[in-house]
């Protein structure tokens, strides 16, 4: 960056962006007394030097969005968010350097107009308002038109030459400052020859002598002397000519970035579990998992493609039903799910009738830096769609994943609604979730993942690469299949510290934070067949084309850490019945869910500790047997009450074997026949009419029968007759 205090605010805002580096510390005017020459030169150009202040404003609420140094004289530089400047009643201020009498060329702020209350620029003894007269194409710069010209100002008058220095004017310690660094920077080349020297400083360019060659208000300049010129020289698009863009580019967002229905099945909770606790909450997209209807937005792409924008969870992607795409003007438009990609937080869908949206940009972000873009700012507020239009400079490209160049703004969390455009209204960058890798879950409270915006090339090339690019995993299914598990057909105990320490695992667990331990193994399952036993410690899973492990991870349930209340069943109202936890443990928990959103049929390797020895053994995703929550059931509206075909899992806690009769019931209807009749959750209903129940569909024909019903049931070892007159 520029020495520490050589930049104001607004332009140091650029600069912390862009990865410039503090050096150096400010040189106020009467510190070059021993230096006659460069006095002299800071003296010549000063008439040409003004400061220029943006009194900035909420809108609807809303902050104007960004950061600025609150004093950059500062040691400690704090960074301040322009919320907080309009709270401390001061303007954003830069350097503005004087080129006509009344017009003024300053750094380009890219904050929206209708936080900007007003322009006043400044000099010592004379103050006037200013309004943006245009943007420079190809410089980080705006022009201010001066409602009078300034007492005491001279514009600087631009020549040719060697360029020795660079002069600048901002706030400092109290008053106002002029500074002269030497001109500088350094050389960079890239691969395909272009060429550019990256500035240290930003300011007026001069010559030894003092002659103003330009001014630099971005990090780069040509290697030649190309750049030296007036800035009003420039290529820049005039106030008008703006205004016309923006409503170019509202035309070209509203037909580009469409409005997609979102319709889910509602989600299967276990009674007690409204929410499963392992799921984090909301879903990467932001939105909850149990939402049934969302608004999000689809971009339309190339070959009659709409990318939506929603990171969605396999497990809430295998609820979707129905997707409507609404557009811009004509009939909301039904669409068929194609595919969720696999690196981007959105899927693709194929809408029936063709739509047009708006060009990608091809060429390289790199030639798009501090250039002129448009920036629209979507939302949707419901079924409202939300916009703002203006416009935004790239300051700087990060490497993401896979070497791809990611751009950043002069403020990076101000990305969520940002989609950008070239001047042409091609598309060039959006913001999208980084999508979440099976089994890596993002904090649940804090630190989730944000959106980042993302060249709209990139998401072009993985919608075109689809089905390489798709996840197989992450897609829509049947009610029938919505609580698909996978399994390895072991019962797991979470790991602690002590545990790890007592069974000598704390170097392979992080001293207990990962890994579990096998409690048991059921018969016939992959585990059991692989000769993994109880006391085994499962660590890690290993996938092809994951490029990091899954560390086996599970948390102490506290629900089921103490008895269910067997004793006390009847002691239960029947209004709370449906907020009592399952007896037994869920089938899904953190390690079957990354089980299952690895897809099944795809190859794995288990790392576990047996026997004190380190051991790894190949699986393939296997579904599991049915559960609770996908075992059959069936609804006796006269007995008011729902049963289940007893499954794997809830056998074993009730220590019924394979040939045993009985189906559980699942649910009690408030005031229901079976309800009077003391019929309680969880119980086990073994014979109708002395007839044995081995399924829900012997349960439905011999209910059927109607009349007096006797109903064995059973209470873990205590049996009863229930006997209950149906209408029929």
């Amino acid at each position: 960056m520029a020495p520490a205090a050589s930049l104001a605010p607004m332009t140091r805002l650029f600069a912390a962006v862009a990865g410039l580096v503090l050096a150096g510390s400010a040189i106020p005017t009467h510190a070059l007394a021993k230096d006659p020459p460069a006095k002299t030169v800071l003296a010549a150009i000063a008439p040409g030097l003004v400061r220029v202040e943006m009194d900035l404003q909420f809108d609807k609420g809303e902050p104007p969005t960004g950061v600025t140094d609150q004093d950059p004289g500062s040691r400690s530089h704090p960074v301040h968010s322009l919320a907080e400047v309009v709270e401390e009643e001061r303007p954003l201020e830069t350097t503005g350097f004087l080129i006509a009498p009344d017009l003024v060329v300053a750094m380009d702020a890219t904050i929206h107009p209708r936080f900007v209350r007003a322009i006043n620029v400044r000099v010592a003894g004379d103050e006037t308002t200013a309004t943006v007269d245009g943007y420079a194409r190809d410089h980080w710069a705006v022009y201010l038109r001066l409602a009078r010209p300034l007492k005491g100002t001279k514009p600087l008058a631009f020549g040719t030459g060697q360029a020795a220095r660079v002069a600048t004017y901002y706030w400092l310690e109290g008053g106002m400052v002029r500074e002269l660094s030497p001109f500088g920077g350094r050389i960079q080349q890239a691969e395909d020859g272009r060429a550019w020297r990256l500035l240290d400083n930003q300011g007026v360019i001069l010559s030894a002598a003092g002659q103003p060659l330009s001014v630099a208000l971005g990090r780069r300049l040509p290697i030649d002397d190309s750049w030296q010129g007036s800035p009003g020289k420039w290529a820049r698009v005039g106030a008008a000519e703006y205004q016309a863009s923006l409503g170019r580019l509202g035309d070209a967002a509203r037909r580009g970035l469409v409005r997609a229905r979102l319709s889910f099945r509602s989600p299967k909770a276990t009674p007690g579990e409204p929410r499963r606790r392992f799921r984090p909450e909301p879903d990467e997209d932001g939105d909850g998992e149990a939402a049934t209807e969302r608004d999000v937005i689809g971009v339309v792409l190339p070959g009659n493609r709409v990318a939506v924008l929603a990171a969605l969870r396999p497990v809430t992607t295998g609820r979707l039903q129905r997707i409507v795409i609404h557009p811009a003007q004509g009939a909301p438009i039904e669409a068929r799910f194609v595919a969720s990609l696999k690196e981007l937080g959105a899927f693709v869908v194929e809408p029936s009738k063709p739509l047009s949206g708006v060009p990608v940009a091809s060429k390289p972000l790199s030639g798009l830096l501090e250039h002129l873009l448009y920036r629209a700012d979507v939302a949707l507020q419901g079924e409202t769609r939300v916009e703002y239009d203006h416009h935004a400079r790239i300051a700087s490209l990060r490497v993401g994943p896979r070497l791809e160049p990611y751009p950043e703004l002069t403020d990076p969390s101000d990305v969520a609604r940002a989609f950008l455009f070239t001047p042409e209204l091609e598309l060039a960058a959006l913001p999208i979730m980084p999508r979440e890798r099976a089994g890596h879950r993002a904090p649940r409270f804090g630190g989730g993942s944000t959106p980042e915006l993302t060249a709209a090339d990139l998401l072009a090339r993985a919608v075109a690469r689809v089905p390489a690019s798709a996840d197989p995993a992450n897609i829509p299914v049947s009610e029938a299949d919505e609580n698909r598990l996978a399994w390895l057909g072991v019962e797991l105990q979470p790991m602690t510290r002590e545990l790890a320490r007592a069974n000598a695992v704390a170097e392979q667990t992080q001293d207990g934070e990962t890994g579990a331990i096998v409690s048991f193994v059921h018969p016939g399952s992959p585990a059991a067949m692989a000769g993994i036993g109880p006391g085994a410690v499962l660590l890690r899973l290993r996938a092809p084309g994951e490029p990091l492990p899954i560390e086996v991870r599970l948390e102490e349930d506290s629900v089921r850490s103490q008895p269910f209340p067997w004793d006390r069943l009847d002691e239960i109202r029947e209004q709370f019945f449906d907020r009592l936890p399952t007896p037994w443990a869920p089938v899904e928990n953190a390690f079957t869910r990354a089980l299952t959103d690895l897809g099944f049929g795809r190859r794995f390797a288990l790392e576990y500790i047996a026997d004190g020895t380190l051991a790894t053994h190949e699986f393939t995703v296997a579904p599991s047997p049915a559960h609770y929550e996908s075992s059959p059931r069936f609804k006796s509206e006269d007995l008011g009450i729902t049963v289940r075909d007893l499954t794997y899992e809830v056998r074993r806690y009730l220590q019924r074997a394979a040939d045993q009769p009985g189906v559980v019931v699942s649910k009690v209807e408030r005031g229901s026949k079976a309800s009077v009749a003391g019929v309680k959750p969880f119980e086990l209903v073994t014979h109708v009419n002395d007839q044995p129940v081995m399924s829900v569909k012997d349960f439905e024909k011999l209910a059927a029968a109607g009349g007096e019903l006797r109903l064995g049931v059973k209470r873990m070892a205590k049996g009863r007759i229930v006997t209950i007159k149906t209408d029929k």
